[in-house]
């Protein structure tokens, strides 16, 4: 909590620093310090030396946008976004585009790899706990209204603009239907390609840790926990603050490489496809359209693990 406290602080002094240059020179001392403080935390768990290695590049990574030359190169080749090399707070989003990322990747090195991630999330019994579902919503959304201006440079009626975010229409809530119906089968059609083209036993390794976060899918109630934290909290920070800077084609890159429990295979392909539909409806409609969405392809995979054990439990009651 403490990391995410002092984030918060420096979201807010890149918004200052939109409007008072005099933060600037304070905003790139603190990220230097936060990109410091990466690596010092790795050392502090004891790292190994593929994670120590990772940890040192990612902080580098970190430290480009800093750098004029970069954030005008990005800024080249994303032509149709919204990215303004010159912006602090664009700056700093981009900043920590690559801590979302190196949250993920860290984890998945100092454990060793899906094993070690599905050793630790069995030993914590908390993957699918409400509360900690509710906290990563919350977090995720903090981002989002802070780093669109909240307090500082939007009021809250232009924050929920900013972040296109209102109540949805009936023909919106069929467009977002529609979208995660597509999504649905075209996954499903992507993962029956999948599995015809690797053997059995890498998929099952590959799957490992999400299938772990399915056998804690018991309930339908839990099936709409892990649906409605994930739709409100992901899409207000990546489809609504992030996209409208970046554009769906980099929103959706990040958005995959933060999903650890897929690591790098074919499935994390997959999620940038699901990213890029959720985009999509962002784009042409609002992201509330997109929290439509992304709920209902969420609760419809979990609801069919639920009704998946069900159907289990009745073929082994019966004789």
């Amino acid at each position: 909590m403490p990391i995410i406290l002092a984030l918060g602080v420096v979201l807010l002094i890149a918004n200052y620093a939109e409007q008072q240059p005099r933060w600037r020179t304070v905003l790139h001392v603190l990220l230097l310090v936060a990109n410091l403080g990466l690596v010092v935390l790795t050392l502090s768990m004891r790292p190994n030396a593929a994670a120590l290695a990772l940890s040192v590049g990612l902080a580098l990574l970190a430290s480009l946008p800093l750098l004029r030359l970069v954030r005008l190169r990005l800024a080249a080749w994303l032509p149709r976004s919204a990215f303004e090399p010159e912006s602090p707070l664009h700056m700093t989003a981009l900043v920590f585009c690559v801590y979302l990322i190196a949250n993920a990747l860290l984890n998945y090195a100092l454990a060793d790899g899906l094993s070690g991630l599905r050793e630790s999330a069995q030993a914590r019994g908390d993957v699918l706990n409400v509360e900690t579902l509710l906290t990563q919503m919350l977090i995720f959304s903090l981002f989002g209204v802070l780093g669109v201006g909240l307090g500082t440079r939007r009021t809250l009626a232009a924050v929920i603009e900013r972040l296109g975010l209102r109540a949805p229409t009936l023909q919106e809530l069929y467009v977002g239907f529609g979208v995660a119906f597509s999504l649905f089968w075209a996954v499903y059609a992507l993962s029956l390609l999948w599995q015809m083209l690797l053997p059995p036993d890498v998929i099952e390794q590959q799957t490992e840790l999400s299938g772990l976060i399915a056998e804690n899918i018991e309930t339908l109630s839990t099936a709409f926990w892990v649906a409605f934290t994930a739709a409100i909290g992901e899409e207000i920070a990546f489809r609504g603050a992030l996209q409208p800077i970046f554009g769906n084609w980099f929103t959706s890159a990040v958005f995959a490489l933060t999903h650890t429990q897929y690591a790098f295979t074919p499935a994390l392909g997959i999620i940038f496809v699901v990213s890029l539909g959720f985009g999509w409806a962002r784009q042409r409609y609002n992201t509330t359209v997109a929290i439509v969405a992304h709920f209902l392809y969420n609760f419809a995979l979990a609801a069919l693990v639920v009704f998946g054990r069900y159907a289990i439990d009745l073929l082994e009651m019966m004789p």
